[in-house]
């Protein structure tokens, strides 16, 4: 299982605490939620709120020692919920061309230490931060939210055959802000100062889909690698901007037969 452990106290009483992402089955009403390994969780409570966009979700949870004993039979693990289940935000992905450079905003930072390949190159987490208008809150977070917009794409003539690499840019736009040459070249950027809320967006892709076009167009070869290229401000100010994006790539290790990450 993904995730962490430690005893709950300084006597091992055989309960232990475990938290990771884990993928969501919402069947007929009934949530539970599974490890790469295809282990169900099964909380003591019902859960009804699951969003049927998200397929990732961060947990919290306890089990007993106990309850291991069968799991190779079973597959199933009951647990205890420490708190409500964290869902991940589903990012797009689309095989369009990008977006024009007047119509994208710097991303604060890309996260790169809390992504991760999930499973057998199943999902792609990424935790991008991005800067919020001026006086957001809990109260109006989700209204804020509508306005902002991360979109991953994948341009399948972009590949690198050589590299066994699979190449995906993410791109951020702000609901009426950019799309003209005028506001790119405005070093003043005026609007861009009425952003300095800091919102980490957690999302996931799914890869599968991806990996079979990479595969359809190099000859039914496996990608080793994906690399995401994201726009970031290249200068000392931390407030978004159009006009002095500069791209960075990072990449990440994908499973293979041989990969030592299994």
């Amino acid at each position: 299982m993904v995730g962490f452990s430690s005893c709950l106290n300084s006597e091992d009483d055989g309960i232990r605490e475990w938290g990771g992402y884990f993928e969501v089955n919402n069947t007929y009403g009934s949530v539970n939620f599974v490890d790469p390994t295809g282990i169900q969780l099964v909380p003591n409570k019902t859960i009804i709120d699951a969003p049927a966009s998200s397929a990732l979700a961060y947990i919290n949870y306890q089990y007993k020692d106990d309850d291991m004993a069968q799991i190779e039979q079973t597959k199933k693990l009951p647990v205890t919920l420490l708190q409500d289940p964290v869902y991940l935000k589903r990012l797009d992905c689309l095989t369009t061309t990008l977006p024009e450079e007047t119509k994208t905003v710097s991303i604060y930072s890309l996260g790169e230490r809390d992504a991760l390949v999930w499973g057998n190159n199943k999902y792609l987490i990424l935790a991008p931060t991005i800067l919020l208008k001026k006086g957001t809150t809990s109260e109006n977070l989700s209204t804020e939210l509508l306005n902002h917009r991360l979109t991953l794409y994948y341009l399948s003539a972009e590949g690198d055959e050589d590299a066994n690499t699979l190449k995906l840019y993410l791109r951020y736009e702000i609901s009426g802000i950019g799309g003209s040459s005028t506001e790119e070249t405005d070093d003043k950027e005026s609007w861009a100062s009425d952003y300095n809320v800091r919102y980490t967006n957690v999302s996931h892709v799914n890869l599968q889909p991806i990996i079979s076009m990479y595969k359809s167009t190099h000859s039914g070869s496996e990608p080793e690698k994906v690399t995401v290229e994201y726009e970031y401000n290249n200068s000392t100010s931390s407030i978004p901007t159009i006009a002095k994006k500069q791209t960075k790539t990072v990449t990440y290790n994908l499973y293979t037969e041989t990969s030592s990450n299994n």
